[in-house]
């Protein structure tokens, strides 16, 4: 008989105040739990109940003893219960990383998830798709939403498919009307730093080279949101995510036009994936690896 099954029974019958009944509680037979607490009393040395017609009362030791074994029996049955959840997914941690690309994607994943499994604490964090996957293998993450690469050593799942946008302010709506509009090249351009979205910024220089656009000034910033906020702001424009973009703009101040690749075009689209570990055995992770596929259909691979 272990010390927590004997300080478990002791703690029922403390609380409850009767053998028959403490008996039952704990699923064991009235003469075991009588054995328990006898046991406990001889390892301490001090009776920790009266027994009388009248009931069982704890003495003046058993109450203090009470007092100090009850946290430890209720924190014990709190983590055996956490340990059942989190065996089952219900509980944990998930750590996912993603991409502004993928923002609308994860978002619409993680509110599915919470939904159902709402005790799971969750943390997620914007970084560039080559760092999600060096720390999905590294194990600092447990999921990556980064740009679709068919890492071969992760297992993956297409889930989103993107292109570039061109962001302007809305008073320049009227010599701006396409992409190939001269006031185009006259514009500063607003762009993320080369080390914060590699991939995303080889995209864009394509279409600059494509469209032989050099702009005469290039200001360089380290969020898509900081983008948007300088283009509002009348400092320049830029070409962003088209996913991400439309739903967080103010259409009355800002213009965004979708730049699809054309046939004698470069590649100017690009497709997300969500990667985990192949021998990942966390039941968080397959929880939601499964509510992402009942939410997120795939689309069909380029």
């Amino acid at each position: 008989m272990s010390r927590i099954d004997l300080m478990r029974a002791f703690v029922t019958l403390g609380e409850i105040g009767n053998y028959r009944a403490a008996a039952e509680s704990l699923g064991v037979t009235q003469p075991t739990l009588t054995k328990q607490i006898v046991r406990l009393e001889d390892i301490l040395g001090h009776q920790l109940f009266f027994r009388s017609r009248q009931g069982t009362e704890l003495t003046e030791f058993g109450r203090a003893y009470l007092r100090e074994v009850q946290p430890l029996i209720h924190e014990a049955d709190r983590i055996w219960d956490l340990g059942l959840r989190m065996a089952s997914g219900d509980a944990g941690k998930l750590a996912i990383g993603f991409t502004f690309s993928a923002l609308e994607v994860m978002t619409h994943a993680l509110l599915a998830f919470r939904h159902t499994y709402p005790e799971v604490e969750l943390s997620f964090d914007d970084i560039s798709s080559q760092t999600q996957l060096s720390m999905l293998r590294e194990k600092r993450l447990d999921i990556a939403f980064a740009r679709w690469s068919g890492a071969g050593d992760l297992a993956s799942r297409l889930v989103a498919r993107d292109h570039l946008a061109l962001v302007y302010p809305a008073e320049l709506a009227g010599v701006i009307t396409s992409a190939d509009s001269p006031a185009l090249r006259e514009q500063p351009f607003i762009r993320l730093k080369q080390a914060i979205a590699p991939g995303f910024e080889g995209v864009v220089q394509r279409f600059l080279d494509w469209k032989g656009i050099s702009p005469h000034s290039t200001h360089r910033v380290n969020e898509s949101l900081v983008q948007l906020r300088m283009v509002e702001a009348g400092f320049g424009v830029a070409l962003m995510h088209a996913s991400s973009v439309t739903r967080i703009i103010d259409h009355s101040r800002i213009v965004v036009q979708d730049i699809a690749s054309g046939p004698k075009g470069p590649a100017l689209d690009w497709q997300t994936g969500l990667y985990w570990r192949r021998d990942d055995r966390n039941p968080v992770v397959r929880a939601f690896l499964k509510i992402v596929r009942e939410a997120i259909p795939a689309p069909v691979e380029q």
